[in-house]
């Protein structure tokens, strides 16, 4: 940053993505503070990944985004994609364990690692913290915006960055509150719904068959048609029904529901199997049973 004082930068949530962001700010030469609802940074990342912060995964690509553009986050991978952030986390002394299908974790399997080197590498960039300071609303000043607390007290600043979080988590933090700091700066928000969420089934023998997993297609029908697919283990649990395609599929789940449309699940158990082949074992299966 050159040319003039650097800017004095608010990054509002102290989050994984906020964390990131005042660090790559800092880096660029700009003031920064951040400004944390929580009594310290980071709450929410030390439960990702069941407690050991699953960093990435080797096997990101665009195609792995359901969003209806999925594209807008070409740019953002093209920019920070997998390999810089491996990079970066190994400049920070964080060496990467990969497990199944590509996951990436701390070596340690701890999320307190991450975090660790994070908030090092803040005080050592000179990044400033503020804890227990939640932003309730923002208005323009006469040199870029005046952030003022919900319980008092005003914060200048020059730029803002919102990195408070969708809705999905609100005992972490993850309220939903920069949706209306963003409408108060007029962005328009779109109408948010679940997404990466397990689901729910009115079924009565679920509970007889929780915690089988199997190896199977999901689909998503609604107006007598397949809407989306996808292919994984599956697991049933005693509410109804989670694992990576169930997770993948969530989000159509959720829009049907929110444009008042009611969506069905329709599982293929045996999908490995030749279809001729399927037809020709359970023929047999029927005669055996017949003979006993």
């Amino acid at each position: 940053m050159s040319g003039g004082p650097p800017y004095n930068v608010a990054v509002i949530g102290g989050g994984a993505s906020g964390i990131m962001a005042a660090i790559a700010a800092r880096r660029k030469g700009a003031k920064v503070t951040i400004l944390e609802r929580n009594r310290r940074i980071g709450k929410k990342l030390l439960a990702t990944g069941n407690g050991r912060c699953n960093m990435t995964n080797i096997n990101t690509t665009i195609a792995n985004y359901h969003g209806q553009n999925p594209r807008f986050v070409y740019s953002a991978l093209a920019k920070f994609g997998v390999e810089e952030t491996l990079d970066f986390f190994a400049d920070l002394g964080v060496q990467p364990r990969v497990l199944e299908e590509g996951k990436v974790f701390p070596y340690s399997l701890q999320a307190s690692s991450v975090l660790d080197v994070l908030r090092y590498e803040l005080e050592e960039t000179g990044v400033s913290i503020l804890c227990e300071q939640e932003v309730a609303h923002i208005s323009p000043g006469k040199r870029g915006f005046v952030l003022t607390f919900k319980e008092g007290g005003e914060f200048p600043a020059d730029r803002v960055i919102i990195a408070t979080g969708g809705k999905a988590a609100p005992h972490f933090g993850s309220t939903g509150s920069g949706y209306e700091l963003a409408l108060q700066l007029g962005h328009k928000i779109i109408e948010p719904f679940p997404a990466l969420v397990q689901l729910k089934l009115k079924a009565d023998f679920l509970r007889q068959i929780k915690g089988i997993k199997f190896e199977g297609t999901a689909e998503i029908w609604g107006d007598d048609k397949c809407i989306q697919a996808a292919r994984g283990e599956i697991l049933f649990t005693e509410y109804g029904i989670s694992g990576p395609p169930i997770l993948a599929l969530s989000r159509k789940v959720g829009e049907c529901f929110s444009q008042g449309q009611e969506p069905w699940l329709k599982l293929n158990l045996l999908d490995a199997f030749d279809p001729m082949e399927l037809e020709d074992l359970l023929s047999r299966r029927c005669a055996n049973g017949a003979k006993k």
